[in-house]
């Protein structure tokens, strides 16, 4: 398989190197060309990860985004999702209608980007689709190193327009077997885990974090963030049971409970192998994505969700008004929320045929005005 990698974070190295081990032909781009230098003239990375390590040989490392993406089968977009809206016009100007954009994950960041290229004028892909979660929990150790301790044993993958989901998530598998289909690309949004866990980490530990380094997942998590942790994820769970979508929901308890955690997102031994790595005890601000990315665009989108489909959002709205008085701006109905989306005045039927029916809906041309 023929496989673009954009960006060049913890995420985009991680994903590089596991899939050129794994036998792809992998083109990785990084709008910083200059740093590509440490992979040196014949690029590589070294990848120390959860079954399987070596030294990744890549087609190439490339700043030109058009040379990186050329033949594309699969374009994988390892970047935070406050990235989406600034790289979907140039992604459109190199896009032939033949790829499938995956990103990891989305936030609902697959129609975003679709939005934003037909607004620019660009072409759209054969489809769009988006993570649940984080493929790796990965982290760079070096200019050319990347470690990934865990990966995910059940990735949520939903495809946008989902109309195109056969043959979009044939493709997805064949660059990560573990991806489990999604009915749509909201569904897939409404698993994601780290939306439910990094709030309220970084809120509760918000002191310690300040002094300095500091690993919320290791000595941050403790009773107080838990109770939190578990109020946010019952109603993303209610959430997602009043749009309509069936299990599995992927509970945030089974991670923390040995015992299920087989069938959890990150499978058995997660958090033990996350823990222990010791590589998430780092500097935090408010400038990290725990906080621009899933704070300031997933927990409006999860407000907004639970609130079309009747269900509770207290915690997720607590957790928005805390976060904005620490931000200093309105959080909530912004971000990703649906209403920030133009899906605001939709019910969740007209939503969700949307979804499925994409750029091909009589509702696109009111999206993109």
């Amino acid at each position: 398989m023929r496989v673009a990698v954009l960006g060049g974070s913890n995420g985009g190295y991680a994903t590089a190197a596991d899939l050129a081990l794994a036998g792809h032909r992998v083109r990785l781009w990084r709008r910083d060309a200059a740093a590509l230098s440490a992979l040196g003239s014949a690029p590589a990375i070294t990848l120390r990860g959860d079954g399987i390590e070596g030294v990744a040989r890549l087609e190439s490392a490339t700043g030109d985004l058009g040379e990186a993406l050329q033949g594309a089968d699969v374009v994988v977009v390892p970047l935070p999702a406050t990235s989406h809206e600034d790289l979907a016009p140039r992604l459109g100007r190199h896009l032939t209608g033949s790829e499938v954009v995956l990103l990891t994950p989305g936030t609902l960041g697959s129609y975003v980007m679709a939005r934003e290229i037909a607004r620019a004028g660009g072409r759209l892909p054969l489809a769009f689709a988006e993570t649940g979660t984080l493929p790796y929990l990965a982290r760079k150790t070096g200019p050319a190193e990347v470690a990934a301790p865990v990966r995910a044993a059940h990735l949520p993958v939903g495809v946008f327009p989902a109309a195109r989901s056969d043959v979009a998530l044939a493709r997805v598998r064949e660059v990560f077997p573990a991806a489990r289909a999604c009915a749509d690309a909201l569904d897939a949004a409404l698993t994601n885990a780290g939306i439910v866990i990094h709030p309220p980490l970084v809120l509760l530990n918000a002191g310690a974090i300040d002094r300095g380094r500091f690993d919320i997942h290791a000595a941050g998590t403790t009773e107080s963030p838990r109770r939190v942790i578990d109020a946010v994820d019952a109603e993303r769970v209610a959430a997602r049971v009043g749009w309509g979508y069936g299990a599995p929901h992927y509970e945030i308890a089974m991670y923390y409970d040995e015992a299920r955690a087989a069938d959890w997102l990150y499978g058995a031994g997660a958090r033990a192998k996350l823990t222990a790595s010791g590589l998430w005890n780092e500097i935090l601000t408010y400038d990290h994505r725990y906080v621009t990315e899933d704070v300031v665009l997933g927990l409006p989108l999860f407000e907004s969700a639970a609130r079309a489909a009747g269900a509770p959002s207290d915690a997720v709205g607590g957790l928005l008004a805390a976060f904005g008085t620490l931000l200093g701006r309105q959080l909530s109905g912004q971000g990703r929320a649906l209403e920030r989306l133009g899906l605001g005045d939709c019910s969740r039927r007209e939503i969700r045929v949307f979804l499925h029916e994409g750029w091909t809906s009589s509702f696109w041309r009111r999206a993109i005005a």
